[in-house]
């Protein structure tokens, strides 16, 4: 009454096959882990520069308004 149960058929892999496979799935992971490395690269980028180009802006509005007032008096 306690028989083993038969095993069901599947798809036998080879070596080589489940190699292959492996190596496929590591490549796309690879691939997913440099594309989000490149987006995060990007963006602090973005980041950046968009700070530099505030402050740049204001320092060019603090010289003008400084010369302003000069000019007045």
């Amino acid at each position: 009454m306690t028989e083993n149960a038969p095993e069901i058929p599947g798809p036998e892999i080879s070596g080589k096959e489940a190699y292959v496979a492996a190596q496929k799935m590591r490549n796309l992971y690879i691939g997913l882990a440099l594309a989000a490395f490149v987006v995060l690269v990007f963006f602090v980028s973005m980041a950046r520069m968009s700070q530099g180009i505030h402050k740049d802006a204001v320092s060019r509005a603090e010289t003008k308004a400084a010369m302003s007032a000069s000019k007045s008096q």
